[in-house]
């Protein structure tokens, strides 16, 4: 049973450092952009590019071994995208046009 909390304890961890490299990402971002900064929206795009960076974890379904640095590439990655980026993706996924 301690070996399960453990195991659950490693991975929430991770989960956090995920959403710490997104938040990082999505705030420096914001940071250079020259926007106009209310609390709002930074706090918005700290928990989306959190959210985002936190799904670098799916990488473990197909890959079970990739090695934890490469799952930080993956978040840092993704945060980069953003959402309007991970929306362009998917669309030209789905649409089948590659450029």
């Amino acid at each position: 049973m301690p070996e399960k909390i453990a195991g659950y304890l490693e991975q929430v961890a991770n989960a956090l450092l995920f959403a710490l490299v997104g938040i990082s990402i999505g705030l420096g971002q914001l940071l250079a952009s020259g926007d106009i900064l209310t609390t709002r929206i930074v706090v918005g795009r700290a928990l989306s590019t959190g959210g985002i960076a936190m799904a670098a974890g799916a990488v473990l379904v197909w890959v079970p071994d990739v090695p934890m640095l490469g799952l930080f590439g993956v978040a840092a990655g993704l945060a980069s995208l953003g959402t309007s980026g991970l929306e362009r993706l998917f669309q030209r996924l789905i649409s089948g046009r590659s450029g």
